[in-house]
């Protein structure tokens, strides 16, 4: 099956700006700032995938470049087997992008008009254009406000008409660039709904998402791609990532009878990372205890034959966030493995 998106050595430069000195020819060569670096990527149809980075990692000149809005350096990239430079046409007619940049809409037109506006560049005109409106509208439950200005709508309306324009175009593939910034939670838990159960699941769209909530990629996505300084330095499921990536594991314990001193004599054990423990009325503590591989069976019989009873022992697997820090930092650290694609 053809991907929804291939991407080889996909590489985006631009000459950085150092003010009039670079309006004299042969004063000093600009520096160029690589905004996407050899990136090798591959998303299937039918996937909801996730890409994260911190700003400025170019997560958006590379959504850019996939919709045909900026041309690359060098490498390629292709949209359901087309490429985006030599057939951007075919790429045009395949893709909608949900941006949450409000000046992309004109403010002192209603949420119809503006969506008559960018149907009309869409080649999108008359009745069937009123009819696909239409139907976005209800959708994204607008009908009602659908002829008001949009200087007058909340941030959260703002938002669906944003995602409205982007399915204009009946698009297989949607890019969302962090689609929920500045949402207030309840309206950031119902798009997110929105999307994985409508777009994804029920429209059977292939979804690219950016953002910058770990919480929103583990609830929605089902692979994912860490971005940063213009490389990908990861990629895969969140188990995948967890397995490449995480150095340690965590577990909760529950303990009755520890016993004063316990909780030192468990911080010296061989293949103990950390211990945090929370003292209950009842003589039973709760531990938070990092581990190495291999070193629960240890801690588990010494805390036993210091007359310690286990009561519950449950592993809790690392959190997004954890493993995004320790990617970025780790590649950061090792600059010579910065090149290695995922």
């Amino acid at each position: 099956m053809t991907p929804a998106i291939q991407i080889n050595q996909l590489t985006k430069r631009f000459r950085r700006s150092s003010g009039y000195r670079d309006l004299v020819p042969g004063i000093s060569a600009r520096a160029e700032v690589h905004a996407v670096n050899g990136v090798d990527l591959s998303v299937q149809e039918g996937q909801l995938f996730g890409l994260l980075g911190p700003n400025g990692a170019g997560k958006t000149t590379l959504i850019k470049i996939l919709c045909t809005l900026m041309l690359p350096t060098s490498g390629a990239a292709s949209i359901f087997g087309f490429d985006v430079v030599q057939q951007e046409q075919n790429v045009k007619k395949l893709v909608g992008l949900v941006t949450c940049e409000e000046r992309s809409f004109y403010w002192r037109l209603t949420g119809r008009q503006n969506l008559l506006f960018f149907a009309a560049l869409y080649g999108i005109s008359g009745s069937r254009a009123r009819s696909r409106i239409d139907d976005l509208l209800d959708l994204m439950e607008l009908t009602g406000d659908a002829d008001r200005r949009f200087q007058d709508y909340s941030t959260g309306m703002k938002q669906k008409l944003a995602v409205a324009r982007g399915l204009l175009s009946d698009p297989k593939l949607l890019f969302m660039d962090e689609p929920t910034r500045s949402l207030d939670p309840i309206s950031a838990r119902g798009l997110r709904k929105f999307i994985r159960e409508e777009i994804v699941e029920r429209q059977g769209r292939t979804v690219l998402l950016t953002t910058h909530l770990m919480g929103e990629v583990e609830e929605l996505c089902d692979r994912l791609a860490i971005m940063d300084r213009g490389r990908i330095v990861g990629s895969g499921t969140l188990g995948e990532l967890r397995s490449r990536f995480q150095d340690h594991s965590r577990y909760e314990l529950e303990v009755r009878g520890l016993g004063e001193g316990g909780l030192h004599m468990l911080e010296g054990l061989p293949g103990v990372l950390g211990c945090i423990e929370t003292l209950r009325s009842d003589r039973t503590s709760t531990l938070e205890i990092s581990l190495a591989d291999g070193a629960l069976s240890g801690v588990l019989r010494e805390i036993i034959s210091t007359g310690g009873e286990i009561r519950a022992c449950n592993l809790r697997e690392s959190r997004l966030d954890d493993i995004f820090v320790h990617v970025v930092e780790g590649t950061r650290a090792q600059p010579q493995l910065a090149g290695i694609s995922c």
